[in-house]
């Protein structure tokens, strides 16, 4: 009897070939796992997060979760996170491993570099809350940082939102705002203006999505910034007052236990009785039609995506479909016999 186990190992290249960076493919996986999530198909623990030696923004940050339905796959993201790599080693901030596991057995199917997923599933997931909470004729994008999630963010939005004519973009460091706009521009078509503070960004944007390091004594943007009608993409957790989220008609979250985290925003407001949590609906409510999303053109809304492993899931385990149809990937052995039974 054969009791060897096996895995396939894909790199970032390898998951990349695999459709890893492919937005519209990102997105309809995300759309179809908040579905799930939504029908109790899933399921998404608290993620555990470590920080070490006293410095809270290098930390690792563990994504467990299974993914039902017609996917059934289990499995976690490992993502290990220091903001200094870009500045000091020119290498990512982050850096993913995803390990996919055999609900029934238990046993690895594949281990992938999951960085490229991360970033993919993160900006995809605004792309999908843009398809359902943004005003349909959104033609002005406001971009308030130029780093990798922004890159995706865009991606994504340009997906869902095919009329966007104007973006905005400001970052502390201009030359890499500049950067950011000759590459994404040249990439999506896009003639992307880098303004000189990140007010000229938000006032005037149908859509705002930051994605900065701004800790919760900094925030910045207020309401007075905020057009009628504007959604407000809440990645990077403190860019917003909150008397700007206060402002909006609609407070929309991935998952209603982001407000057990002790660095979001919406925890903040909650605790402090300025949010109830039956007011805040989940995306996937609305994708089922169970929730209202956008109801009219002056609404404005705040969409709160802090993330959750399932949407790597289920987007790993795409990329692995697609590289054992094609053959791609290295086989390992994790044992040819086990040592204990």
């Amino acid at each position: 009897m054969d009791r060897s186990v096996t895995f396939l190992y894909l790199t970032q290249e390898q998951v990349i070939e695999c459709g890893g960076l492919d937005m519209p493919q990102t997105m309809a996986a995300v759309e179809k796992v908040f579905r799930l999530l939504d029908e109790g198909e899933c399921i998404e623990p608290q993620a555990p997060l470590i920080h070490w030696n006293g410095i809270h923004k290098r930390r690792i940050s563990m994504h467990p979760a299974y993914v039902g339905g017609d996917v059934q796959v289990a499995g976690i993201k490992w993502i290990p996170s220091n903001p200094e790599n870009p500045i000091k080693r020119n290498m990512p901030r982050s850096n993913a491993i995803t390990i996919l596991n055999d609900p029934e057995t238990g046993f690895p199917l594949a281990v992938m570099d999951g960085t490229a997923i991360s970033a993919m599933r993160t900006g995809a997931v605004v792309g999908v809350g843009a398809k359902y909470l943004a005003r349909a004729d959104a033609e002005v994008v406001g971009l308030i940082g130029s780093g990798v999630i922004n890159r995706t963010q865009l991606m994504a939005l340009h997906v869902a939102l095919p009329r966007i004519r104007q973006v905005k973009l400001f970052d502390i460091a201009p030359e890499k705002a500049h950067a950011f706009a000759d590459e994404m521009g040249a990439k999506l078509g896009l003639e992307i203006e880098v303004v000189d503070t990140a007010r000229a960004a938000v006032e005037g944007s149908d859509v705002i999505a930051p994605a900065t390091n701004v800790g919760p004594d900094d925030r910045y943007i207020p309401a007075a910034w905020l057009k009628a009608g504007a959604l407000l993409a809440n990645l990077s957790v403190n860019d917003y007052t909150f008397e700007a989220v206060l402002d909006c008609d609609k407070i929309v979250v991935d998952n209603k236990k982001q407000l057990q985290l002790p660095t979001a925003i919406l925890t903040d407001m909650v605790a402090e009785n300025l949010v109830a949590p039956d007011d805040i609906i989940e995306l996937g409510a609305i994708v089922n039609g169970r929730a209202a999303g956008r109801e009219n053109d002056e609404e404005r809304i705040f969409f709160s995506p802090l993330g959750m492993g399932i949407e790597d899931l289920i987007n790993a385990h795409r990329v692995y479909q697609e590289a054992q149809r094609r053959g791609i990937g290295q086989e390992l052995e994790l044992w040819h016999n086990p040592v204990w039974t």
